[in-house]
């Protein structure tokens, strides 16, 4: 029986992804370079850290990387500050949802805690979640398990009492082989494979979850 609820952040409460695609486009352009989508989705669900790499092979060496990501988190900064958040549809509702019904509840991210707290602040859902476990908390990012299992940890939750939803591939990945029950909702990158085999359900949103409740929760 679920016990507690873990929402990923990026993708899955928030329409985040297309606003850190356009920041790091524009900041890739001031250094001469396109930041295509082609390889930011190779870089959705996981750490700033865990997509060096990509970025290092897509650009080359000679393409000063940390400069990219300064001004990426310029603008997002910028952004958080003055514009409005958008919300996935049916997140604020299925928060509410779980909080009225007593759910103890967690966000498991691979953002970075100091947007993590701005961007659950400025939309209101700070208050619902009891525990938040960022990249800055781990040493393995999604697609790894550990920043499930420690939001799990923090809860004080049997991971088997978890019900997860997740947006992406790595971390749909990391909920399912930290033991959790896994429904995946996709944002801008579909399930693969393994996530197709392994998640519990995926629907195209989540104000589809309703007819499911029970299964989902029992």
């Amino acid at each position: 029986m679920i016990t507690h609820v873990i929402f990923d952040m990026d993708g899955t409460l928030f329409s985040t992804e297309p606003i850190y695609f356009e920041c790091y486009r524009q900041a890739a352009k001031e250094q001469g370079v396109d930041f295509t989508f082609e390889l930011f989705n190779e870089c959705i669900g996981i750490s700033t850290e865990e997509a060096r790499p990509l970025m290092i092979s897509y650009f080359g060496r000679e393409v000063d990387i940390d400069e990219i990501y300064r001004g990426c988190c310029m603008r997002v900064d910028k952004y958080i500050a003055g514009k409005p958040i958008p919300v996935r549809p049916g997140a604020r509702e299925a928060v509410e949802y779980f909080h009225k019904r007593g759910f103890k509840m967690g966000v498991a991210t691979s953002n970075v805690r100091i947007w993590v707290e701005k961007i659950l602040i400025k939309t209101g859902l700070r208050p619902y979640f009891s525990e938040i476990v960022t990249s800055d908390d781990v040493s393995n990012p999604k697609p790894d398990s550990e920043v499930y299992l420690r939001c799990a940890q923090k809860l004080g939750a049997d991971v088997a009492n978890c019900l997860v939803f997740e947006d992406s591939v790595a971390g749909a990945t990391s909920a399912i082989s930290a033991g959790m029950r896994t429904v995946v909702v996709p944002d801008l990158k579909q399930p693969d494979t393994f996530v197709r085999d392994h998640a519990f359900k995926i629907y195209q949103s989540l104000r589809d979850i309703y007819p499911d409740i029970d299964e989902l929760l029992g």
